[in-house]
């Protein structure tokens, strides 16, 4: 085994949590900090709390939003080449359709 190229282990760090808890471990990461511990997670505290700390149904919606205006607009594209579509089929084909359209 190759010496050197492991990191430091530490027997006795401290995690800090969010919530003021702090517990000693071990790791190679020399201080820890967490947002949730098992003295305020809703599994082990049998409290219901809504747990969203990055966000994630905030980014969720705001895809949903961006999501929805793409879709509209591109509803609005398919509409638009329809009635490109729709207008050339009415468009005179030849000089003596020009002319009935007129009378």
């Amino acid at each position: 085994m190759q010496k050197d190229i492991h990191p430091k282990y530490n027997k006795n760090v401290t995690v800090t949590c969010a919530c003021g808890n702090k517990f000693v471990t071990g790791s190679t990461v020399e201080v820890i900090h967490v947002e949730i511990c098992s003295k305020c997670h809703p599994f082990w505290t049998g409290d219901q709390k809504f747990v969203d700390t990055e966000g994630r149904v905030d980014k969720f919606k705001k895809k949903q939003k961006i999501a929805e205006k793409a879709r509209k607009k591109k509803i609005e594209k398919i509409k638009a080449k329809i009635e490109r579509e729709k207008q050339k089929k009415e468009a005179p084909k030849s000089l003596k359709d020009l002319l009935k359209q007129m009378q």
